[in-house]
């Protein structure tokens, strides 16, 4: 077979008489480019939409770096494969994976790094999202049944290997018959077919698919198969600082600027800007409703505040999901709803009645911040706040104790066309106010409320308003500066929070290895926690067992889901003896109730007292998850109360 590249094909552009006697019913399944051209599938539909786009195909179309090389230097790093697990599924002897002040020297590298690919391409390399912020439309179904068509496989026995391996990525990595693609692809090749993968029509989709994959390696099949299911970071974590800072830099703007860009819009966008504008390009971005941004987050609790700090503004803190509640409305009066979680997903049909309460703001446009929480009814407390746990099972239909839903605004994005998050709390909050008051007592579905607080002078007046709203059922409170503006996406040391240290967010970094039963085959009996170091990596910090079953079987769907086993065993020990297990990609977030820190005697290593899992956060990432210095202040805390 020729391997056809982009001079092959400018040529034979220069030589049709007409262009339809080349591109002619290229990508429709009706017409193909003369098979003794040797043109692989993959190839003539991007090239025909690589026209539609263009008009002409572009002179750099297919130029690019090899995609091997992009596999082996950028996404094998980033994947956190064991150095063990790489060599039995494609044969190289590779270095541990890189720490996170080796990984931001390689992401500034690539982006410094002429390769072929634009910007926002590379940035979607590092982000493990070729779709550019879009949507793959193959599923891990989808690729079940090429596997099944390219390894002459029963769905049953595919299955069957999949449950075994954990990751369809490493099947389709078993399938290609060579180490590496020959004749190579190119990552433009593979990263812009992929994008545009999506037009094309479903039995389309299988043709090009397998055309692609008939080239590819062990290492190419590998990656093709993970940016098809859209693996974000591939084992980097979103953090937009660092995408910010890394941006900022090549261009010679304030990081902040363009960390506020990106809260506005995506990175995508930013870097397109960034290249075509510059840093007054970036002047034109401006919030709007329907357009999901990242919220600002607490940086620091309350026991850091200095005398400088006060008077602070003390607000009861909620143990609920966190939402950005956008309304919208065009000159004809037609209504738009959304209610965005920090991810930036929208849950508004999750959450019955939602969108008629949001409908209830009497404004023309408005983005609102606040948490949704719940009440129960407890038979020995009364009426009392839900939990976290108790408010998503609710939404889930998973609890037969009834939740009754409510809403608490604490903060105000933008009103009627005017963003104001650059003004100060106190002039938001009275906006806020103003705003929901009508709605006092109004029979809205979701009951809406201005979350309460009051002025602290000093510590102990902090302390008395904690101690208040403990004594209420809530989680804490949050302490905010009246003068400061909102920072989208930013962890502000302006806001503080505290509450009871009874609970963290921990990262599963470790799944144990039951004892095998009929009702626990595939099963794992625990997991390994840990906490984000200083460093930017993860510390264990304990074990987590006797998990329901509802929750085991949600935490196993997304470890195979995501392909999140590295390859490493691990061992940890247990009564019986030495428990194997697999590490795990930092993904899974869990919050873990326990009694204590204890800090081993020899060692000096930390751990929690009899944890147990509470609920998984969905909602948030491992970037978000506690860090070991506040696990440090847990522990010298319980040593001196």
């Amino acid at each position: 077979m020729k391997f056809v590249g982009a001079e092959d094909v400018r040529q034979w552009m220069a030589d049709a008489d007409d262009m339809s006697e080349l591109t002619g019913g290229m990508g429709t399944g009706t017409g193909q480019l003369p098979s003794e051209l040797g043109v692989p599938e993959h190839l003539q539909f991007l090239i025909s939409e690589l026209i539609a786009d263009e008009g002409v195909l572009p002179s750099d179309a297919l130029d690019s770096i090899p995609f091997y090389s992009l596999c082996r230097g950028l996404f094998l790093p980033l994947s956190m494969l064991d150095p063990g697990r790489v060599a039995q599924l494609f044969g190289l002897q590779v270095e541990p994976p890189p720490d996170s002040a080796a990984r931001e020297v390689l992401l500034k590298d690539l982006l410094d790094r002429d390769i072929g690919l634009t910007l926002p391409e590379q940035i979607g390399c590092i982000l493990g999202d070729v779709f550019l912020g879009g949507r793959s439309s193959v599923r891990r179904d989808s690729l079940v049944r090429l596997l099944m068509s390219l390894r002459m496989m029963s769905r049953r026995d595919c299955l069957d290997r999949l449950t075994q391996v954990g990751d369809i990525a490493v099947m389709f990595a078993e399938a290609a018959a060579d180490f590496r693609g020959d004749p190579p692809l190119t990552a433009a090749e593979v990263i812009r077919t992929l994008r545009v993968l999506p037009r094309a029509r479903r039995t389309q989709k299988f043709q090009i698919l397998r055309s692609l994959y008939s080239r590819c390696g062990r290492l190419e099949a590998y990656f093709v198969t993970r940016l098809l299911l859209q693996k974000a970071g591939l084992g980097f974590e979103y953090q937009s600082s660092l995408i910010g800072r890394l941006l900022g830099e090549k261009f010679g703007v304030d990081a902040e600027q363009v960390g506020h860009a990106m809260a506005l819009t995506d990175v995508f966008h930013v870097a397109k800007v960034l290249l075509e504008d510059g840093a007054v390009g970036l002047q034109k971005i401006q919030l709007q409703p329907l357009v999901a941004v990242r919220p600002m987050l607490a940086g620091g609790v309350t026991s850091d505040l200095t005398d400088e700090e006060f008077p602070v503004w003390v607000e009861r803190k909620y143990d609920g999901i966190r939402l950005l509640l956008h309304k919208s409305t065009d000159a004809q009066g037609s209504v738009l709803c959304a209610s965005y979680t920090r991810n930036r997903g929208d849950w508004l049909e999750q959450i019955a009645g939602m969108e008629a309460s949001i409908r209830s703001l009497p404004a023309v446009n408005a983005i609102v911040d606040g948490e949704l929480f719940g009440t129960v009814v407890d038979l020995e407390a009364g009426v009392r706040p839900a939990s976290v746990y108790e408010v998503y099972s609710s939404l889930q239909g998973q609890t037969s104790t009834p939740v009754s839903l409510r809403f608490a605004a604490f903060d105000l994005l933008y009103l009627n066309g005017m963003d104001v998050t650059r003004s100060p709390l106190n002039e938001r909050r009275q906006l806020l106010m103003n705003l929901f008051s009508p709605l006092s007592g109004a029979p809205t579905p979701i009951p809406f409320s201005v979350s309460q607080g009051q002025m602290a002078t000093s510590h102990e007046e902090v302390n008395r308003l904690f101690q208040h709203f403990r004594s209420q059922g809530y989680e804490g409170i949050i302490s905010k500066q009246l003068q400061a503006p909102y920072r989208l996406a930013h962890r502000d040391k302006g806001w503080k929070k505290r509450k009871p240290e009874i609970t963290l967010d921990l990262v599963i970094l470790a799944a144990m290895q039951t004892v095998t039963t009929k009702q626990t085959s595939g099963m794992f009996g625990s997991y390994v926690v840990g906490a984000r170091n200083s460093e930017g990596g993860y510390d264990i910090i304990g074990d987590v067992a006797g998990i329901d079953r509802v929750r085991e079987q949600d935490i196993h769907r997304e470890i195979l889901r995501d392909g999140l086993m590295t390859g490493e065993r691990v061992e940890r020990p247990s009564a019986s003896g030495a428990r194997p297990g697999f590490a795990l990609r930092p993904s899974i977030v869990v919050t873990v109730r326990f009694e204590g820190v204890a800090r081993d005697q020899v060692t000096g290593v930390l751990s929690l007292r009899d944890p147990k899992l509470v609920v998984i956060r969905s909602d948030k990432s491992a970037v978000e998850a506690d860090t070991m210095s506040r696990i440090e202040e847990i522990y010298l805390r319980q040593r001196v109360s």
